[in-house]
C-alpha cells in the first residue's frame, strides 16, 4: 500500500482524538484558556452532561479579529515563541491544538472582544469548516459554545456515557481547575438550572468545602519550603480519609493539575502508617518549582510532568508533609504537667484537639474514631467551650486543675474526656479484643491490638536495636518461598532489613534464606512476617527512602510482636497497656486504624430512646 499524506480534515480529527476524549476534555481546555487570559469570573453552561452543549463565558482579556482567527489554526499559540520558552512554560495551555481540535468535531461558535476594543468578533465553525466571521457586539472577554460533540464522528460519540456520568466528569474537570483558585467567581448551570455556585473568596478551605463537601471542610492547611521548592495546600488530618482513591488527590505543579507518580508516592510515604489499608487521604497540594526544573510537554493532555530532580523532590515533599501532620493528628506524648495531675473537670481539661469538621467523616456517629492533635501549651487563658463541644462532666472526685488551659475551637472535639489515658477507669474486656473504659461520663473502647501495636512501634522507632535486642542467629537457615516479585523486593532492601536484625539472602527465584531474626520475633511465623514486609514494600513502590523502608519494617514487626485480638488480658495487663498510651502518638495503630473510639451518654440515651 502506497504511503501518502493524510487529508487535513482527517489530521484534525486524529489530533482531536488526542485532546478531546469526552465533554469534560472540552471543559478543561476552555477553562485553561480562560484562566490564562486572566479571567476572574467564569460561567459554565452544560446540556445533556456536555454531550449537546458546553459553553464557557469568561471576563478575561479577550481577542481581536486577527487573534480569534489565528486561534483556529493548528499549533498556533501566543504562549511560546522559541525553544527556551518550551522548557520554561508558566501557562496552562501552550500547544495550540485545543481550539482547532475541538472545532473539528463539533458545531463551534466563538464570540470575543479584547479589553479596550469597541467591537467584538463572532466566528462559526462546523466540523472544522469555517462558516462565518463577522463583527459582533459582546462583553469584554470570550464566549465559546461547543455543541453536538462528535456529531461527525459517530464511532466516537457512541462511546460517550450517560448524561449523569458525563456531567460528573465535567464537574470534576471544573473542580480540578478552580479548587486552588478561590479568587475565581464560578457558576455552573445544567439544562439552564443552577448546578454549582462558588463565590469569589480568599479562603481556600471554603472553596475546598464547596467543591469537595465534608471531606474538603475537614482539611487543614500546610505550607513549607525546601530550597527552590515551595509546597502549600490543604491535607487530611489523621483520621480523615476516603474509601476510594478516585478524586482523593488533587496535585498541582506550578498551578497545573497533574497525575504524577513522584508526588503521589511522596504523599503515600507521608501518610504511611496513618491511613488504614484501602483508605486514602484527601490532599490538595500545590508544588511550585522553577519552570526549567519541570517538563510539562510530556503528554498531549498535559497531565503528566517530568522533574529534573525527582527523587530529591519526592523526599522533600514526603518529609515536609510528615512534619506538618505532627500538628494535625500525630499525637505527641502527654506533657508532664498534665500527666501527673489528676483528672480535671471537663470545662478545664487539657485540650488535645484537631480543627475537624462538624460532621463525622470516617465512622458513624455512634462510634466516631478519635482524631488526635498536638496539645496546646499548658498555662494559657481559659475560655468556656460551647455546649456542642464540651464532654460530659468528670467524676466528682476529680482533682481541680493546677493551671488554666485553652478551650476547644468551635466544631472540634477533645481527644479524651479526661487529661490522660491513665485517668480512665477500666470496666472490663469485650470479646477478648476490646478494653472498655469509663471517663468523664463517657464510654471509651480501646482496640487492644491497635493500642499494643502503636506502643510497640513507638519503642521500636525510638531505638530499634535496643527494642529488638539485636539479631538472633539461626543454627540452620530458614527457607521461605515468597514468589519472585516479593523475594526481589526483600533482596533490594536487605541492608535496611539488616538494621532491624533480619539477616536474609536471596537464593534466586522466590526463595529467601533467613540466617538471623530479631530476638522478640524468633518464635513468630517468619513466612507470614516476611510476606507482610514484602507486601508493604511493594505497596510503597520503587524508590523508597532507607528510613521509609525501616519504618515499614518496624510497623510490620510491631504488628507481629504485639498483643493480639482474641487474647485474654487480666486487669493488671489492661491497666499497663492503657497507661502506656500516654507515652506515644496513640491516634492510630501502625497501619492507620483507630486505637480508640468514644461514645457519650447522649448517644446512649438516644439509643435507649430516653431523649
Amino acid at each position: 500500500m502506497a504511503v501518502r499524506i493524510l487529508e487535513e480534515s482527517l489530521i484534525n480529527k486524529i489530533a482531536a482524538g488526542e485532546v478531546v476524549e469526552r465533554p469534560a476534555s472540552v471543559v478543561k481546555e476552555l477553562l485553561e484558556n480562560a484562566l490564562d487570559a486572566g479571567a476572574t469570573e467564569v460561567r459554565v453552561h452544560l446540556r445533556a452532561g456536555g454531550r449537546n452543549l458546553v459553553r464557557i463565558v469568561d471576563d478575561g482579556s479577550g481577542m481581536d479579529r486577527t487573534d480569534a482567527l489565528m486561534s483556529l489554526e493548528r499549533h498556533a499559540t501566543s504562549k511560546i515563541r522559541c525553544d527556551d520558552d518550551l522548557f520554561r512554560v508558566t501557562t496552562l495551555g501552550f500547544r495550540g491544538e485545543a481550539i482547532p481540535s475541538i472545532a473539528s468535531i463539533s458545531k463551534f461558535e466563538l464570540v470575543t472582544r479584547a479589553q479596550g476594543r469597541e467591537e467584538g468578533t463572532r466566528i462559526v465553525v462546523e466540523g472544522g469548516k469555517l462558516l462565518a466571521v463577522e463583527p459582533a457586539g459582546a462583553a469584554a472577554g470570550t464566549d465559546i459554545s461547543v455543541a453536538s460533540i462528535f456529531y461527525n464522528l459517530p464511532a466516537r460519540r457512541k462511546f460517550l456515557r450517560s448524561v449523569d456520568t458525563e456531567l460528573g466528569h465535567c464537574i470534576e474537570a471544573i473542580t480540578r481547575e478552580l479548587l486552588i483558585r478561590p479568587h475565581i467567581d464560578l457558576e455552573v448551570t445544567h439544562e439552564d438550572r443552577l448546578h454549582l455556585r462558588c463565590a469569589r473568596t480568599d479562603d481556600a478551605r471554603r472553596r475546598a468545602a464547596e467543591l469537595l463537601g465534608p471531606h474538603g471542610e475537614a482539611l487543614v492547611p500546610v505550607s513549607f519550603e525546601r530550597g527552590s521548592l515551595r509546597v502549600s495546600g490543604l491535607v487530611s488530618p489523621v483520621g480523615v480519609h476516603r474509601q476510594s482513591a478516585a478524586n482523593s488527590s488533587y496535585l498541582y505543579v506550578n498551578g497545573r493539575f497533574v497525575r504524577d507518580h513522584v508526588v503521589r508516592r511522596a504523599v503515600s510515604q507521608a501518610y504511611g502508617g496513618l491511613v488504614p489499608k484501602d483508605r486514602y487521604p484527601v490532599v490538595v497540594l500545590q508544588i511550585a518549582v522553577p519552570p526549567q526544573d519541570v517538563d510539562v510537554n510530556v503528554h498531549p493532555a498535559k497531565t503528566e510532568v517530568r522533574f529534573v530532580n525527582a527523587f530529591d523532590l519526592q523526599h522533600a515533599v514526603a518529609e515536609g508533609l510528615r512534619l506538618a501532620l505532627q500538628d494535625h493528628g500525630i499525637q505527641r506524648p502527654v506533657p508532664i504537667e498534665a500527666r501527673y495531675r489528676g483528672a480535671q473537670p471537663a470545662t478545664e481539661q487539657v485540650r488535645m484537639v484537631l480543627d475537624a469538621p462538624r460532621h463525622p467523616i470516617v465512622a458513624p456517629a455512634a462510634a466516631t474514631p478519635l482524631p488526635a492533635a498536638s496539645p496546646p501549651p499548658v498555662g494559657t487563658a481559659t475560655t468556656s467551650p460551647s455546649a456542642a463541644t464540651s464532654p460530659a462532666t468528670a467524676p466528682a472526685s476529680a482533682a481541680p486543675p493546677s493551671a488554666p488551659v485553652a478551650s476547644l475551637p468551635s466544631g472540634t472535639r477533645a481527644l479524651l474526656p479526661v487529661a490522660r489515658f491513665g485517668d480512665l477507669r477500666i470496666v472490663g474486656q469485650l470479646a477478648r479484643t476490646y478494653i472498655l473504659c469509663e471517663g468523664g461520663g463517657e464510654l471509651l473502647i480501646v482496640d487492644q491490638h491497635a493500642a499494643a501495636e502503636r506502643i510497640t512501634l513507638g519503642k521500636l522507632q525510638r531505638d530499634p536495636k535496643a527494642a529488638l535486642g539485636g539479631s538472633q542467629r539461626l543454627l540452620t537457615p530458614f527457607l521461605v518461598e515468597l514468589g519472585p516479585a516479593r523475594a526481589k523486593m526483600l533482596a533490594a532492601h536487605a541492608d535496611a532489613l539488616a538494621e532491624t536484625g533480619l539477616d536474609l539472602t536471596h537464593l534466586g527465584g522466590g526463595t529467601i534464606a533467613v540466617q538471623g531474626v530479631p530476638a522478640p520475633l524468633a518464635r513468630r511465623d517468619l513466612a507470614v512476617l516476611l510476606g507482610d514486609i514484602a507486601d508493604d514494600l511493594l505497596a510503597g513502590g520503587p524508590g523508597h527512602m532507607a528510613q521509609g523502608v525501616l519504618d515499614l519494617v518496624l510497623a510490620t514487626m510491631a504488628c507481629h510482636s504485639s498483643v493480639r485480638a482474641n487474647e485474654t488480658l487480666d486487669e493488671r495487663s489492661m491497666r499497663a497497656l492503657i497507661e502506656q498510651l500516654d507515652e506515644v502518638d496513640h491516634a492510630v495503630c501502625a497501619h492507620g486504624r483507630p486505637v480508640v473510639i468514644r461514645m457519650g451518654v447522649g448517644e446512649l440515651e438516644r439509643r435507649f430512646h430516653r431523649t
